[in-house]
């Protein structure tokens, strides 16, 4: 490739995805680039000569009728060959694109096309790596390009035109180490895609730059130069805006005046002021659109003032990210003198650059490696942070994150190449001067000491504060997998004589009584799993039952009386086990403290081998810690274990799991203490405003603690309707044929006479699956885009394709319920199709009941109608997250009206949305009448 190169950049529009099985071009666009500019575009409608599929008519807006005027591909075929004879391809995705336009040629009698290939998806994964998606309409919208008609081939071709001069210029900008180590990789990417690494850093010998003030070069790698802080000394002293009037002044036009958002700013700051009343926790309830970040981050900035830090936990890392990147960004646009703040994750989110720069050396055979190779190679040039979150990769990859995650700060030596630059330092030191650190709620409880001060007692805000304890005992709920242990004894006796590639015996080969040692460290592997073995097979004699049959998965609840007996029978076969796994530290100990001291210089693929088997060697460790905490009396007594088998039959796949039953007293000891009394708040803390379980779930005394709900920001009035359908029956059903078929029913019933964007809450993955196959047989919603959990992807992708859709009908459970922000055409309609009551048949469930009734306390009221009233008020807070949002919810459950129970629920939603009931043949005239009046409201001019 040359200065003087021309480049087509293609995009076709077919009626499918396959030239084999008949599917044709309807649209082909061109746009040619040289010299980093486009220079001529062709773009032309195709005659299929057979007919557009709807789905694709409804995605590209290419009709049938209209393909008819075109020309078939016959006619275009000399014209399109002559246009791209010289040029390189290029394509978003060329490994579609240009074997159909091959295949194409092919059957009208032109040979393939004797040119060269480039492929922009793979260039924008490894260019810009902190992409949250490589679609092509939303990198035109993350780099602001002009794509006015996605799916349109013109509009696409030029829009990934633009994209492609836009990566030129972003490679002809990388550092020349960072570019020699690209080529030195060699990777296999789509057609001559890596060719352009080559010509980049040949241009770049040839006009060589100076490194960029902002990089740095250290042992052959580019990194980003760390930012100076803004610490916490230095802030001059501020009065806090107590005023309307002062309020807007300081926002200015960065902020709109919101009357909750100011009542919340001074109420957090009267509180945290008042000598009396800053002993006692105080907890918000701020609807969605109160601003409720913002709501807390300022006063707090200002109650810091005087040099102490504000811990802020919120449930999930993604909501650390934006609390940082949108919370704290405003913030600083609004306060005199800037705050700084750091996120902190557990070790295992950061980028070890010893582990990293090891595995770089190493030839890599895997595809998939060699480009998130890449990707980390640039990405490095950018972070600032090194957490790998920031690549927003999935979790297929894990194996290569195994391999450059950091196992702490502890691992480090001074003597390391990277100690200096090391991401975890750098990120302690930030943390010393910050005035807000963003963790999560996982990592609170588990460095609560690290992160508090019995004596400063740092400020500390739990946000999303209703996580704090399913967040605790999810935590706490562990499980001893056997197949998993076995299967890492076989993979750490496999890497002793491991064929055709270095192993532990090659490697250590030069050391005194090394085979003496390799010998014992395989022999106590073999004994692991042999009482691995031995212990499963104990454990099923005990609780399984002993007759066969079912194929479903099978839980089975054992007593902590049951669990201590069992462990006091089995003692000395838990004891074999322990030490042998005890044996195989040792030996792998001695053998690799020896080989360190032996060696003054370790290669590459030598350290690849030793982090290989350390990986491995950790998985069972985990094991044997975990089974050496439960033995423990002290931990065992607060919890409940239970025994799952995949199938009944199937002993083979036993597990034996534990968790904590409830948090009582767990707060009130372990995390309080290291705070100053702390700020809770989230969008649904109460399920009525008399409610006891948010007190009892965060360990809280309701006759001291203060308490304030927001009112809802919007007008729920004329902004949403809430619907009940009466003619929901088998409601309580969590399964079954008639249930599914009447929500099948009811649903395209709905969706019909309301054709928005619908999202559907249900309660299980198995009443998803069993909907969604009746909604796609019965045809009547084929012109929709069906997305199900379970069925079509993962979370991130299904909540991404339905964002991106027009149409679309999302079918979820479980996390659908929150935590999703939807506002105006993404989300317009909301169908629950059952009330969110847990399943009882859970043994944490089991056992936390029989805890209540117990304590003379009723399950149900105490525990199970507050969760599903709490469930149910996140579930519609989906619908209205902005004041421009127009929304329906429909509960395809009669208990709510029909049950004395239902009225505690429809207490706990806003006040202003009152249900109205009937058939699902009424909610749908009252349904079209709501949007109807939508339509006028927008098109009347008064």
């Amino acid at each position: 490739m040359k200065p003087t190169t021309t480049y087509a950049i293609v995009d076709i529009e077919t009626t499918g995805t396959s030239v084999k099985d008949g599917d044709r071009i309807i649209q082909i666009g061109c746009a040619f680039v040289k010299n980093n500019k486009i220079v001529n575009t062709f773009a032309a409608d195709v005659n299929p000569l057979t007919t557009v599929p709807a789905v694709i008519e409804n995605l590209t807006g290419i009709s049938n009728a209209r393909v008819r005027k075109a020309a078939p591909f016959d006619d275009l075929a000399g014209t399109i060959y002559s246009l791209l004879q010289g040029t390189v391809f290029v394509a978003h995705n060329v490994n579609f694109d240009l074997p159909f336009i091959n295949a194409e040629l092919a059957r009208v009698g032109y040979p393939e096309l004797p040119i060269r290939a480039v492929d922009t998806v793979s260039l924008a994964q490894i260019l810009l790596p902190t992409a949250p998606s490589f679609r092509l309409r939303d990198l035109s919208h993350l780099l602001d390009i002009a794509h006015q008609h996605p799916h349109s081939a013109d509009s696409d071709a030029v829009a990934t035109a633009n994209l492609f001069i836009f990566l030129q210029k972003r490679l002809a900008s990388l550092p020349l180490i960072t570019l020699q180590q690209m080529v030195r990789l060699a990777p296999e990417l789509p057609r001559e895609t890596a060719e352009l690494f080559a010509y980049a850093l040949q241009r770049g010998k040839q006009h060589p730059q100076p490194l960029p003030k902002n990089l740095m070069v250290r042992n052959g790698i580019a990194l980003r130069k760390p930012e100076l802080p803004q610490g916490v000394a230095g802030r001059q002293p501020h009065r806090y805006p107590v005023t309307k009037a002062q309020k807007t002044r300081l926002f200015g036009k960065n902020l709109t005046y919101r009357p909750q958002q100011a009542r919340m700013m001074n109420q957090i700051y009267r509180h945290y002021t008042n000598e009396q009343a800053q002993q006692q926790p105080l907890l918000i309830e701020a609807p969605t659109g109160t601003g409720k970040t913002l709501g807390y981050l300022l006063p707090l900035a200002y109650l810091a003032q005087d040099g102490r830090q504000v811990v802020v936990s919120t449930a999930t890392t993604v909501l650390q990210t934006q609390l940082q990147e949108q919370g704290v960004a405003l913030l600083n646009a609004l306060l005199p003198d800037a705050v700084s703040a750091v996120v902190i994750k557990g070790n295992h989110h950061y980028v070890d650059l010893n582990r990293f720069a090891h595995g770089l050396a190493l030839h890599e055979h895997s595809k998939q490696t060699q480009l998130l190779k890449l990707r980390v190679l640039v990405w490095l040039t950018m972070t600032l942070t090194g957490d790998l979150d920031e690549l927003h990769l999935t979790t297929y990859q894990a194996p290569y994150f195994a391999e450059i995650a950091h196992h702490g700060a502890a691992s480090l030596k001074a003597d390391d190449p990277f100690f200096k630059e090391d991401f975890l330092r750098r990120r302690d030191q930030l943390t010393a001067q910050a005035t807000f650190i963003i963790t999560n709620h996982a990592y609170l409880m588990r460095h609560v000491a690290q992160l508090g001060s019995r004596q400063q007692q740092p400020l500390l805000v739990l946000d999303e504060a209703q996580h704090l304890p399913d967040g605790v005992l999810r935590e706490s709920r562990q499980t001893f997998n056997f197949n998993f242990y076995m299967s890492a004894c076989h993979s750490l006796a496999s890497r002793i004589d491991q064929e055709h590639d270095l192993n532990l015996r090659a490697l250590f080969a030069e050391q005194p009584q090394a085979d003496y040692r390799l010998k014992l460290l395989d022999n106590s592997l073999k004994d692991t799993d042999l009482h691995l073995q031995q212990f499963q097979a104990a454990l099923a004699r005990q609780f399984v039952p002993s007759q066969k049959g079912g194929s479903q998965p099978l839980e089975i609840a054992i007593t902590t009386d049951e669990i201590t007996s069992f462990f006091a029978t089995h003692n000395a076969l838990i004891k074999q086990l322990q030490t042998a796994i005890e044996n195989c530290f040792l030996q792998y100990q001695q053998l690799n403290e020896q080989y360190q001291h032996d060696q003054s210089q370790i290669l590459p693929r030598e350290q690849h081998v030793l982090d290989d088997f350390y990986n491995r060697f950790q998985d069972l460790r985990r094991g044997y810690d975990l089974l050496r905490a439960w033995v423990m009396p002290v931990t065992r007594g607060q919890r409940v274990f239970w025994i799952n088998l995949n199938q009944w039959h199937d002993r083979g796949s036993l597990t034996l799991s534990g968790s904590l039953i409830d948090t009582q007293g767990f707060f009130k000891d372990q995390l309080y203490p290291y705070f100053s009394a702390p700020l809770l708040t989230g969008a649904t803390l109460f399920a009525t405003g008399k409610s006891q379980y948010v007190y009892d779930q965060l360990d809280l005394d309701a006759t001291t603690a203060e308490h304030h709900q927001l009112a809802s920001p919007f007008d729920l009035k004329r902004q949403a309707r809430l619907l009940v359908a009466t003619d929901a029956t088998n409601a309580e059903s969590p399964s079954g044929k008639q249930r599914a078929g009447y929500l099948a029913r009811a649903i395209e019933q709905i969706v019909t006479a309301a054709p928005k964007q619908t999202l559907v809450l249900f309660n299980s993955l198995n009443m998803i699956e069993a909907v969604f196959y009746r909604l796609h047989q019965s045809g009547a919603v084929s012109d929709r885009e069906l997305l199900a959990q379970g069925i079509n992807g993962s979370r991130e992708k299904l909540i991404r394709r339905f964002v991106q859709g027009d149409n679309a009908i999302l079918l979820g459970a479980a996390s659908f319920w929150e935590g999703i922000d939807l506002p105006q055409e993404q989300l317009e309609l909301l169908i629950v199709t059952q009330l969110p009551f847990e399943s009882p048949d859970q043994a944490t469930t089991k056992a936390r009941y029989d805890q209540l009734r117990h304590a003379n306390r009723n399950p149900f009221y105490h525990e199970a109608l507050p969760k599903a009233a709490l469930k149910l008020k996140q579930g519609l807070g989906r619908l209205i997250r902005t004041e421009d949002d127009r929304g329906a919810a429909i509960i395809l459950d009669d208990r709510v009206v029909t049950k004395r129970y239902g009225q505690t629920i429809l207490k706990a939603l806003p006040k202003s949305l009152t249900p109205t009931t009937g058939s699902v043949a009424e909610i749908t005239t009252e349904l079209q009448s709501f949007f109807k009046t939508k339509t006028q409201s927008v098109s009347d001019p008064d």
